[in-house]
């Protein structure tokens, strides 16, 4: 797992309690911003969220490979519940570290 106290840049999103659809593309922008801006290591909290669809699925696997172009990491923190199980059908959880801590 990377250690963000060694990250010189890093960037902690709170994802909703509902990551689908409208909200998804909500965050296309503040996605694309965060690959641009060359953040060293981001982590998408999932605290909060208790829903994800396909939509959400996409939009993470989407930045996941922007970011792994940069050579920057991605991890998830805190994905139970729906969103959990989910993920881990897919296999998400296999590519994407999760952590559940910072």
């Amino acid at each position: 797992m990377t250690n963000l106290a060694n990250a010189k840049e890093h960037k902690i999103v709170s994802i909703p309690n509902d990551f689908s659809g409208f909200t998804v593309d909500g965050f296309k922008d503040e996605f694309e911003d965060l690959v641009d801006m060359g953040t060293d290591f981001i982590v998408l909290d999932f605290s909060k969220t208790e829903f994800i669809d396909s939509s959400g699925i996409g939009a993470i696997v989407f930045l996941y490979k922007r970011i792994e172009k940069k050579s920057h990491k991605l991890s998830l923190l805190n994905v139970t519940g729906q969103p959990f199980k989910l993920m881990n059908l897919l296999r998400v959880d296999k590519t994407i570290p999760f952590i559940d801590s910072i």
